[in-house]
């Protein structure tokens, strides 16, 4: 029986765009660089910002040498934190009413800039009791210096907040987070492109249970 829900922030919860980050990028002047992103991910330099390795002023300075840009600490943040497309407030309804049946956790791959910015966002998008109070916990993997899909980060949190993995399930839109997940115990449900969050339960908040995103 799942009395524990997992969800991962942006995709289930709120929608992102990394092509906005990377035309803002090119709009400050990267040049010659199909996927800026996808090279910083590809570098690792997000991976270690990611689990707080790197401070902000390293993370800069690794940015203008991965992308051989002179854009200044302001301009390399502003890009950082343009991803947001959407805030479905249905999202945050549902997450007040089905955290009355669930113990309800949050746990994203975000790094210190995006931490503070997603909070300051969904504070003002859908109301700041969200992370307040519908939310028993919080994690962001700069925190936990730890990040999906590594097992150990679902382990850190069934130890921290005395869960049992049989118990507990994760909600992601990336089926390698969903992976590690199912390795470390915990039942997953792989949010698949073009599904809503909404259309995992039934009125009264029960799981539903379908071929494409089964409860493991």
């Amino acid at each position: 029986m799942i009395k524990n829900i997992i969800f991962d922030l942006c995709g289930p919860i709120i929608t992102i765009d990394l092509n906005l980050l990377n035309n803002k990028l090119f709009e400050y002047g990267v040049k010659d660089i199909d996927n800026p992103y996808k090279k910083l991910y590809k570098e690792g330099v997000t991976k270690e910002f990611e689990k707080n390795l790197i401070s902000p002023e390293e993370f800069c300075d690794k940015v203008r040498k991965v992308l051989n840009t002179p854009l200044t600490d302001v301009q390399i943040i502003s890009a950082w934190n343009t991803l947001i497309t959407d805030a479905p407030k249905e999202h945050a309804t549902l997450l007040k009413r089905l955290s009355k049946k669930y113990n309800l956790f949050l746990l994203s791959n975000s790094d210190v800039i995006n931490a503070q910015f997603f909070r300051k966002y969904v504070d003002t998008e859908l109301g700041s009791e969200l992370f307040a109070s519908t939310f028993k916990r919080v994690f962001f993997s700069c925190d936990l210096k730890l990040r999906k899909p590594e097992p150990a980060v679902f382990q850190t949190i069934l130890v921290k907040e005395k869960l049992k993995a049989s118990e507990t399930l994760l909600i992601d839109d990336c089926k390698k987070h969903t992976e590690g997940a199912t390795f470390a115990g915990l039942n997953t449900i792989w949010l698949q492109k073009g599904t809503d969050i909404s259309e995992l339960f039934d009125s009264k908040g029960n799981i539903i249970y379908t071929a494409t995103s089964p409860l493991m």
